[in-house]
């Protein structure tokens, strides 16, 4: 390759520069993320480029290794947690330097006051309940970031209560995913809105049963259109996890990291909550 360029450089250059969009490179990012409150390094931080499927997740300690293959320079690379300001960065920032430290400012929050419509709480189920085996399905891979949930419209303001899970499958002896509530207000741009991570575990003795979640001490109030999911911030290895599913009453929505797009498969995964209606 480099004989043919050297040879022909007088007349091939200009047309090598208009068929290609923007400088690629192959590399890792690396470093370690850190609370510019207390120094201290940031667990389970996403880290992803915006619009694309390429993402990570840092480890319990902050530290991080993103593959940046076929990225252009011009990429935007974003820094994400629950709790902290996100931060982003241009892709050629790691050219020069592919070892970066990067520190995150805490976020503030201001909790809204909500008031019980009825004084006997009116429950409200969302998602889907699947009491057979014959359709299972899961992540289609085990790369960090992964999330794999359902979509809702939310009629009415609700707070809610719990998180039931049908699972068919799992051959690991333990599992904790991490539950996210995106919320959208014109139907595509999709916000986390929890104020404080939710990890869920559970262990594969227990799949023989329902599996339940208490989200009361959250306050998690949704409204409109909405998307719950969980996602992989801990390596499966080979192990897998596959839940129950029907094929005909719905859809699965998944993306492959924090900054790719939402997309839909046919059939919907046993996943649904519970919640009660709340007072404007």
């Amino acid at each position: 390759m480099k004989l043919y360029i050297s040879r022909f450089i007088d007349k091939g250059i200009l047309l090598l520069m208009l068929f290609i969009p923007g400088l690629v490179f192959s590399q890792y990012g690396t470093g370690k993320v850190f609370s510019s409150e207390t120094n201290e390094g940031i667990g389970f931080v996403n880290i992803g480029i915006i619009g694309k499927d390429v993402g990570t997740v840092s480890d319990e300690h902050g530290n991080y290794k993103i593959s940046l293959d076929n990225i252009e320079v011009n990429d935007t690379l974003r820094f994400s947690m629950i709790g902290y300001k996100s931060k982003t960065f241009a892709a050629g920032y790691f050219i020069e330097d592919s070892v970066r430290n990067v520190f995150l400012e805490p976020l503030i929050y201001n909790l809204q006051e909500v008031e019980v419509l009825y004084h006997k709480p009116f429950e409200i189920r969302i998602g889907t309940s699947v009491t057979t085996d014959v359709l299972r399905s899961g992540f289609a891979s085990n790369d960090l970031g992964s999330e794999l949930g359902i979509k809702v419209n939310v009629r009415r303001r609700m707070k809610l209560k719990d998180l039931h899970l049908n699972v068919a499958v799992c051959t690991v002896d333990s599992v904790t995913y991490r539950l996210n509530i995106y919320q959208s207000e014109n139907g595509t741009d999709y916000k986390n809105i929890l104020t404080k991570p939710i990890y869920i575990s559970f262990t594969k003795d227990e799949i023989k049963n329902l599996l339940t979640f208490d989200l009361r001490e959250y306050s998690i109030i949704i409204e409109g259109n909405v998307i719950i999911a969980l996602e992989l911030y801990k390596d499966l290895g080979e192990d897998r996890l596959l839940f129950r599913t029907e094929f005909f009453t719905g859809y699965t929505w998944h993306r492959k990291s924090s900054e790719d797009k939402w997309a839909e498969s046919a059939g919907v995964i046993g996943l649904y909550l519970h919640g009660q209606t709340l007072k404007y």
